[in-house]
C-alpha cells in the first residue's frame, strides 16, 4: 500500500470510527459542521464544508465507507505509484473539492438543507483516471475472472448513471458525476482549452486519415480509382 492510499485510508477509517463511538451521527456537533451542506455554505459562510465532506462517511450503513476504500486501495495504489505520491494526493484532493463544488451548486438549487458525506467524489475521480490511463490492464475479478480496466470501470461509472437516471435516494449523484467529470478532464488535460482544441483536431485528422487509408485497401493504386 503506498503512502498517502494508506494515510487517506486510515484518516477516513479513523472518522468513521470516532462518529461510531461518538453514538447518534446526525446529532453529532462535528459531523453537522463539516458535512457539506449547500446552504450552510452559502448564505451560512461553511465554505470549509466542501473540503472537509469527503473525509466522513454515512453511517446508514458499513458498505458505504467498505466500497470508497476498497477502491481506493484497488486504484490508488498504481496511480500514486505512476504520478508520485505529491502529484496523486493533489489529484485526489482537486477531485474530492472540485465534486464539492459540483455538490454545493447543483444542491443549493435543489437540495439547499441536505448533509452530503464521503469520498466518493474522489473516488469516482480515480475510476475515470484509471480507466483512461490503464484501459488494457487486467483487473481479476474475486481474484479469479479477468477483466480489462476500461470494461471494469464501467461498472461504477454505470452505476453512477443508472441511479441519477433511475433517481436512487440517498445518494450524491452531483459528488460521482462530478467527481468522474472533474477526473476525466484533469488525467486527459482537456480542462485547458488548447488542449481541448488540439485534441479535437487530433481526432478528426485521425479519422480522415482512416477514411483515406480504408479507401487505398478497397482501390489499391492501379486500379480503377486511381486511374
Amino acid at each position: 500500500m503506498t503512502p498517502a492510499v494508506k494515510i487517506i485510508l486510515i484518516v477516513n477509517s479513523a472518522l468513521w470510527l470516532l462518529t461510531v463511538i461518538a453514538g447518534r451521527f446526525e446529532s453529532w456537533a462535528v459531523y453537522e459542521t463539516m458535512a457539506l451542506t449547500p446552504a450552510k455554505v452559502y448564505p451560512g459562510w461553511h465554505v470549509w464544508q466542501i473540503f472537509t465532506y469527503m473525509w466522513f462517511h454515512s453511517l446508514g450503513g458499513f458498505s458505504h465507507i467498505l466500497f470508497n476504500m476498497l477502491f481506493l486501495w484497488m486504484f490508488g495504489g498504481i496511480l500514486e505509484q505512476t504520478w508520485g505520491t505529491r502529484g496523486f494526493l493533489k489529484f485526489y484532493l482537486v477531485c474530492g473539492t472540485g465534486a464539492g463544488v459540483v455538490v454545493f451548486l447543483v444542491g443549493h438549487l435543489f437540495y439547499p438543507t441536505t448533509a452530503t458525506v464521503g469520498a466518493s467524489g474522489a473516488i469516482y475521480g480515480l475510476v475515470a483516471a484509471w480507466a483512461i490511463a490503464f484501459p488494457e490492464r487486467m483487473i481479476y475479478l474475486f481474484g479469479i475472472f479477468p477483466i480489462k480496466s476500461k470494461y471494469f470501470a464501467l461498472f461504477p461509472i454505470g452505476y453512477a448513471v443508472l441511479d441519477f437516471i433511475v433517481g436512487g435516494t440517498g445518494i450524491s449523484h452531483a459528488a460521482h458525476l462530478g467527481g468522474l467529470a472533474i477526473g476525466a478532464l484533469l488525467v486527459t488535460g482537456f480542462w485547458r482549452p488548447r488542449r481541448m482544441k488540439n485534441q479535437v483536431r487530433y481526432m478528426y485528422l485521425k479519422r480522415k486519415l482512416k477514411v483515406i487509408e480504408g479507401d487505398r485497401r478497397k482501390n489499391p493504386p492501379g486500379g480503377r480509382y486511381w486511374n
